[in-house]
């Protein structure tokens, strides 16, 4: 079956714009138009990477290491405290035995509560207690 091309012509060939395209004359490339495409992709400024685009100056990162720095010097130099009460626990300076009484109450109580696991729930009562 063959189509007769020139009585139905499609709908796009219908369309006024390939008119226009049929009257507007001919333009042929230059010589140099490859050369002159290549210089114009030379001379296009490069996009910067997206990491690049969120950077902060460099001043702004520089006092940040700086401050960072002198934190860390502060810690270092810092020193620490002892958490731990000092008791006195000499037998040799306590004169009675209220003295002596009360540093054995303390060092149970510190002993009680560094090892918990060592003593029934009845000795840990009598102990907070006592």
């Amino acid at each position: 079956m063959k189509r007769d091309h020139d009585s139905n012509p499609d709908p796009w060939e219908k369309d006024p714009v390939w008119d226009l395209l049929r009257q507007s004359p001919s333009v042929k490339s230059s010589p140099s138009f490859t050369d002159n495409v290549v210089r114009a992709a030379r001379l296009e400024p490069r996009a910067q990477p997206w990491w690049k685009r969120f950077a902060l100056p460099m001043a702004v990162g520089g006092l940040t290491t700086a401050a960072t720095a002198a934190i860390a010097i502060l810690l270092l130099v810092q020193q620490p405290e002892d958490d731990v009460p000092v008791v006195d626990s000499n037998p040799a300076e306590a004169s009675s035995l209220e003295a002596m009484d009360e540093i054995l109450r303390t060092e149970a109580l510190v002993v009680a509560a560094e090892n918990p696991a060592d003593f029934s729930d009845a000795e840990l009562v009598a102990l907070i207690t006592y």
